[in-house]
């Protein structure tokens, strides 16, 4: 079985949180591989984590587990979850997480069994979750550690919306260029587009009518509209700072209005 293991967590840099996790994964899984994909997500923002986890973890090879290291307590959402999906696995609390991440419901979806945590543990990422993992690596199945379940709690998606005349999204995400990254995906905007002109507004008064194929676009300075890899509309400025100097931060409203057809 595969043995990579990545982290996502509020922990914040420096952590001593972050610390422990990885020197207890070296102590149970000596021989797996951790990748820390972020520690820098807003306490208790699982938005924000399950977008990062949606751009990314495709990117690791199939067998993956991902370990969501966010408002975790057991006392408050009753249930661990393992959950294999796209052929990656992923744990975490069922706090509305997993609705955000996966675009449908996972058909293979496991209740950890109460015989593997403690209801007041109060670092369970550590305590439960890494030696959950380590059981499951050494045996190579579930038996004795979970049982099929299903995901209770759910969260309103990160999808935009959109009718026929203009699309309603919001910044996810900024980067460490400032970028900021929205939940509007090419394929939606294509499809309302229809080869349509377009203004996208930020502030309801400011618009970009133009989307560009790189960052550096147009001259210095001037605010730049382009898909990123995972195929979400960024907002930029070349070679500025374009989330800081636009005023734009998780949460900001953005919409995109597209011209009406013209009747014969």
């Amino acid at each position: 079985m595969n043995s990579v293991i990545t982290l996502v967590s509020d922990y914040g840099p420096g952590s001593p949180y972050t610390a422990a996790m990885l020197g207890s994964a070296i102590q149970l899984m000596p021989e797996t591989r951790v990748v820390e994909v972020s520690h820098h997500i807003p306490v208790f923002d699982l938005t924000q984590a399950a977008f990062i986890l949606r751009s990314v973890y495709q990117q690791f090879p199939k067998g993956t587990i991902h370990l969501i290291c966010i408002d975790t307590s057991i006392s408050i959402h009753q249930q661990f979850l393992f959950i294999e999906y796209n052929g990656h696995y992923f744990m975490g609390a069922d706090n509305g997480i997993f609705s955000l991440i996966f675009d449908e419901v996972p058909s293979k979806v496991y209740k950890v069994l109460p015989s593997e945590y403690h209801l007041h543990d109060l670092f369970p990422e550590k305590n439960v979750f890494l030696p959950f993992v380590a059981k499951f690596i050494q045996k190579g199945d579930l038996k004795g550690l979970a049982e099929p379940g299903k995901i209770l709690t759910e969260k309103q998606g990160i999808q935009a919306i959109s009718d026929e005349t203009k699309i309603k999204g919001s910044v996810l995400y900024v980067d460490g260029y400032q970028n900021a990254i929205t939940n509007i995906s090419k394929e939606l905007f294509e499809q309302v587009r229809a080869n349509r002109k377009f203004k996208l507004y930020y502030w309801s008064k400011f618009f970009i009518n133009k989307v560009s194929e790189h960052f550096h676009d147009g001259s210095i300075g001037d605010d730049v509209l382009l898909f990123n890899e995972n195929n979400y509309l960024v907002i930029a400025i070349n070679r500025g700072r374009g989330a800081q100097l636009l005023g734009l931060k998780p949460g900001s409203k953005i919409v995109v209005e597209f011209e009406e057809e013209e009747s014969n």
